[in-house]
């Protein structure tokens, strides 16, 4: 624990209100700082245990992201865009017999991200090789506002 000196004067009381303060304090910017370095940006990528990870990538015309999910065929994924969120699921692989060890896990997956930034949901491609599952979000272009002649 931080302690601060305080004058002689001061008693042990107001000496470990004072250093429970100064703690206090510390912890509060350091749970602030860790909140704000979490979230970059609108896009939230803190994973829980039940979660695929997942890699975003920005192109120049495109997202792209990647996701992991070995052990399954494409036939066991669901995915689903909008214009801001993308969607994966993915079903647990069947495996039969009594195990009597077991570390690899084996359970249904899902994950939601929303994206940074709108994407065109009916041009998207998804292709899956070797337990990545690549998907390609085609980028919404705005198009610059053009100036009007008027007559």
């Amino acid at each position: 624990m931080y302690m601060k000196s305080y004058p002689s004067g001061s008693s042990d009381l107001e000496q470990m209100i004072g250093n429970a303060a100064v703690e206090v304090a510390r912890i509060s910017i350091q749970a602030a700082k860790k909140i704000l370095g979490d979230l970059p940006s609108d896009i939230s990528m803190e994973k829980s245990q039940d979660q695929p990870a997942i890699d975003l990538m920005d192109g120049k015309d495109e997202l792209v992201a990647l996701v992991s999910l070995p052990g399954r065929s494409k036939d066991m994924i669901d995915l689903r865009v909008t214009e801001d969120t993308l969607t994966i699921s993915a079903k647990a692989a069947a495996r039969e017999g009594k195990y009597m060890h077991q570390e690899i896990e084996n359970r249904n997956v899902e994950r939601e991200i929303k994206l940074p930034l709108e994407v065109k949901p009916e041009q998207v491609k998804a292709s899956f090789n070797n337990g990545i599952l690549e998907v390609h979000l085609p980028k919404l272009m705005v198009v610059d506002s053009q100036r009007i002649q008027v007559e």
